[in-house]
């Protein structure tokens, strides 16, 4: 059983009582008996003294023929019984050779009596010198005293006096009892008395353990409160300072943290720090958002179980040196640096610090796509105007057909080049956050009814008609001449990906907050899976068919951009063979 504080306190002190008044039974038993012994000896010296003379006396009264001895001999009973009532006491005599010669308490047992050393001592000794020896028998204490007895100088035996010290018994009976009940009181005072001063001493005890126990849970808000200038009030003083102290290095460290916390999240980069056992003990947002990290240490271990990974830590481990690489992880370019985190003398785990790649590297493959194409746009009419005019200079004179011909081809192929570089000057200034476009309110219907109606001119060539329908449509705040573009380039490609005697159906409707057009023709349609790629630079569906019709593969990417830039939205819809929807949405 585990015993409290305050419990040991209560026992030490009833322990401490119980001992002193152990203490002080024996020392009050030892100092009684002590005194009583000698004081009794003393009497026992003085007694002897009286008797020795007495008997003299006696035996010299009785002028014996035989002398003192034999008259000691013949009257020892008498001589025994008179000292026994003058002392009040038990008288024993004996003869030169320590045989009894009387016993004045005349019994039958002599056990008490049955070998006396003091006797033997006595007979020893010279005139005026005893013996005296304390002896318990049966329960009994009493104080055996022996002197040799000299008549006229002569010694004629000796004799005994047993003083019974049974009073002493009694009274060392009544003191264990006075103790024993002085205890038991004594116990119950020491209680009452350690039980209210442990209340006031262990409350504030108590009070800090509780306090200590709300430390090491991390309340430091509350302080103890003990007016009382001694230990406990000094310690009570102190403990408040720890806290308090402890409190402000804690919210130090808080904020340090926090402060370190908000820089790293605030990279854009991932960076996460390793232990030397490979646990990460910082991983900022951005490292859990190029990685898809979000249930901690299992999937941080199953990264770190990858090829990519595990072989950069362990080059930055086994040499001890910082080391970059590019690797492909879960379709995304990654750009890893890894390096040592070094602490005042020795190394305490591995930094990584992850850059998103994926899109510069995207956009270095559209730069080299766009780049290829360009110089294939590019190529291709030049190529053509070379090739007809050298014809031009060696045989134009000889065939006028053949110069009307090669003349129509050079200029039409100097157009697709004007169109072209028109068209990338277009891209590149609505691609530049600074071009500015001038907005105002624009008439959707006015401004598609002229559109159409020019368009129409060109579809009518490959009897390709248009039909326009439209509910009320409120105005928009847009460019009028670039949503003029935009609807341009949108009907020029349905035209030329639609057939002789095709229709195309151009729709304007409203709803509660933007303005729906779409564009639908009836050609060859496109695959789900090259769907989304229609609004890359470059890019088309039928190349022969586009470059037949002049088109540069720029014109929906234009018209994405413009229609982006007024906040809006482009969408196709299209299935093989059943054609295609542009479907443009416009704020208002």
């Amino acid at each position: 059983m585990k015993l409290t504080f305050r419990t040991k306190f209560i026992l030490a002190n009833m322990v401490v009582v119980f001992l002193t008044m152990i203490f002080l039974a024996i020392f009050v038993i030892q100092g009684l008996m002590y005194y009583s012994f000698n004081t009794t000896q003393n009497q026992l010296v003085s007694m002897g003294e009286d008797s020795q003379f007495y008997i003299s006396q006696e035996i010299r009264a009785l002028e014996s023929p035989g002398g003192n001895i034999a008259a000691y001999l013949s009257n020892a009973l008498a001589l025994s019984e008179d000292l026994s009532r003058i002392n009040n006491t038990r008288v024993l005599l004996f003869d030169i050779e320590g045989n009894l010669l009387a016993d004045s308490a005349n019994v039958d047992s002599r056990e008490d009596i049955d070998y006396l050393e003091e006797i033997e001592i006595a007979l020893e000794l010279d005139s005026g010198k005893s013996v005296s020896v304390y002896k318990r028998v049966d329960g009994s204490s009493s104080i055996y005293y022996a002197t040799p007895l000299f008549i006229d100088n002569e010694k004629v035996g000796a004799f005994s006096f047993i003083q019974s010290m049974s009073f002493i018994d009694n009274i060392v009976q009544q003191i264990i009892l006075l103790f024993m009940g002085a205890s038991f009181v004594g116990f119950i005072v020491v209680l009452i008395v350690s039980n209210v001063l442990s209340n006031s001493i262990f409350r504030p005890i108590k009070e800090l353990v509780n306090s200590a126990k709300k430390l090491s849970a991390g309340n430091f808000d509350e302080l103890l409160h003990y007016d009382a200038d001694d230990e406990i009030g000094n310690l009570t003083t102190n403990f408040n300072k720890m806290s308090l102290h402890i409190k402000e290095k804690i919210t130090q460290i808080e904020n340090e943290k926090q402060k370190l916390s908000s820089i790293i999240s605030s990279i854009e980069d991932g960076v996460i720090a390793l232990d030397l056992d490979n646990k990460a003990f910082i991983i900022n947002d951005t490292a859990r958002e190029i990685l898809n990290l979000y249930s901690e240490q299992a999937s941080l271990d199953m990264l770190l179980e990858k090829e990519e990974f595990g072989d950069i830590i362990d080059f930055v481990a086994r040499e001890q040196r910082d080391f970059s690489k590019e690797i492909c992880y879960n379709d995304k370019n990654l750009h890893v640096y890894s390096n040592l985190i070094k602490g005042p003398g020795n190394v305490i785990g591995i930094l990584l610090v992850i850059r998103d790649i994926t899109k510069i590297v995207e956009l270095e493959n559209q730069q080299r796509l766009f780049i290829s194409s360009v110089s294939h746009e590019l190529r291709t009419p030049l190529t053509t105007i070379i090739g007809y005019s050298d014809l031009l200079q060696r045989r134009a004179s000889e065939n006028p057909e053949l110069l009307q011909k090669s003349l129509q081809t050079i200029n039409e192929e100097g157009k697709r080049l004007l169109r072209l570089v028109s068209d990338l000057l277009d891209l590149s200034k609505f691609e530049n956050t600074h071009f500015k476009m001038v907005f105002s309110a624009v008439d959707l219907n006015a401004l598609l009814t002229d559109v159409i109606g020019q368009m129409k001119i060109k579809s009518g060539k490959f009897n390709i008609d248009i039909f326009y329908n439209n509910t009320e449509l409120p105005s928009v705040k847009g460019d009028h001449d670039r949503l003029k573009q935009v609807m341009i380039n949108i009907l020029d490609n349905a035209i030329k990906y639609s057939n002789s005697g095709d229709i195309i159906k151009v729709l304007a409707t409203s709803d509660e907050d933007h303005v729906d057009i779409s564009v639908r023709d009836f050609g060859p349609g496109i695959s789900p899976d090259i769907k989304d790629r229609i609004f890359d630079p470059f890019y088309r569906v039928d190349e022969d068919r586009s470059r037949e019709q002049g088109g540069s593969g720029l014109g929906l990417a234009i018209v994405k951009d413009i229609v982006e830039r007024h906040g809006g939205s482009v969408y196709v819809e299209s299935q093989p063979g059943e054609g295609t929807m542009i479907l443009i949405r416009l704020p208002y």
